[in-house]
């Protein structure tokens, strides 16, 4: 397990269910990790996740901060919470809304369409853009948490705006990545494939979600310095293998 002492983290999502697991991930690494969230019941809930999962000293390096994430005014007022308390992060963990489900497409209103939007696309261009900077200036990882309807829309399901919005939410990945490649940042996509409710890896998912985490921890770690603009799409546990991390 690499360790991430003294390396300063901010997780965007960090209360959601593939979010705890990267949280949980960077803290038994030894991190230090910033969770912002516009709900003070969902930050108490992570903790008392985390508390089963992780000792008491890896607690204490988590930092919870309440605040509007995904609106401009509310997540640079965050960003300088943070960075006021703990520091300037090292990297910055994207891992924004959730599964959004919706009428058919032709069924689907404008309304539909601007809460999907919002939950994805819009809350990740604002929490790059607020970040990123500071990132480019510096040097640090920035890494987006996508999923697999992204770039194959789910048959018969109610996804299809999730799928149209989370694959803009891909460009706009590339898009920032081409637009950096020559800065200090480096910019990576991860696309999740396990199966994960109520922080629990479900029967039918491919892989664990301690292994999504341990993935994260991999690409914010000195090990993936070289890695800049690539889309890594996650969906066994062989791929640890891959760089020498065992599937937990």
């Amino acid at each position: 397990m690499q360790t991430l002492h003294g390396k300063i983290f901010v997780v965007a999502g960090g209360t959601g269910n593939v979010g705890a697991f990267i949280v949980r991930a960077l803290l038994e690494r030894g991190a230090t990790v910033a969770v912002p969230s516009r709900s003070a019941q969902s930050l108490t809930t992570l903790r008392a996740y985390l508390s089963s999962h992780v000792g008491e000293a890896d607690l204490d390096r988590l930092h919870t901060f309440v605040g509007i994430v995904g609106e401009e005014s509310g997540t640079e007022k965050l960003r300088e919470q943070i960075t006021d308390v703990v520091g300037s992060p090292d990297a910055v963990v994207a891992t924004l809304g959730g599964f959004i489900p919706a009428p058919s497409l032709l069924d689907a209103t404008t309304d539909d369409l601007q809460r999907v939007l919002d939950a994805f696309l819009l809350a990740h261009f604002v929490v790059a853009r607020t970040f990123l900077p500071d990132l480019k200036e510096r040097g640090g990882t920035y890494v987006f948490i996508n999923g697999p309807l992204a770039f194959e829309p789910w048959k018969g399901s109610e996804a299809g705006l999730v799928s149209t919005v989370t694959a803009a939410q891909h460009m706009l990945f590339r898009s920032l990545a081409q637009e950096l490649e020559d800065s200090a940042a480096r910019v990576v996509e991860l696309v999740n494939y396990a199966f994960i409710r109520e922080k629990r890896t479900q029967p039918s998912s491919p892989l664990p979600g301690e292994d999504v985490g341990a993935y994260v921890a991999h690409l914010v770690s000195g090990d993936a310095d070289l890695i800049h603009g690539k889309s890594i799409h996650l969906k066994s546990p062989e791929q640890l293998k891959e760089i020498d991390i065992v599937s937990e």
